[in-house]
């Protein structure tokens, strides 16, 4: 299925989504349950041996782990106008966001598209 999403990765906690350090696109099966039998342990596993407060290597173990062809995952300037769901990755949470469709003046803040769904405590054991 073509279930967009974005993957972003936040050192702040993710107050502001616009103010993410690294941002990847998924061009597909963006779903939550699509997407977070796939990133969760990909996290978890990072969070295990290197530490989530490392966000830069955090984002490219990710795209790494995820790139499956030259179509599935995407590194972006920018949050597109056509995901259905948003990651926000800190170091102790993934928060999911569903987000509505924008291809106007407001496409890029982010924040204004979004409504919380889900909160994932990351240093809980699984």
């Amino acid at each position: 299925m073509s279930t967009r999403c974005q993957i972003a990765f936040y050192e702040d906690g993710a107050k502001d989504l616009n103010g993410f350090e690294a941002l990847i696109y998924r061009h597909m099966d963006g779903y939550p349950d699509g997407v977070l039998p796939d990133l969760l342990p990909i996290l978890k596993d990072f969070d295990k041996n290197r530490g989530l407060d490392d966000i830069e290597y955090a984002s490219a173990w990710v795209v790494a782990k995820l790139k499956e062809d030259y179509l599935n995952i995407g590194i972006c300037k920018n949050f597109h106008g056509d995901i259905e769901y948003l990651y926000a990755v800190t170091p102790t949470k993934l928060d999911i966001f569903e987000v509505g469709f924008d291809f106007g003046t407001d496409a890029q803040d982010i924040n204004k598209r979004v409504k919380k769904i889900k909160t994932i405590d990351l240093k809980k054991e699984a």
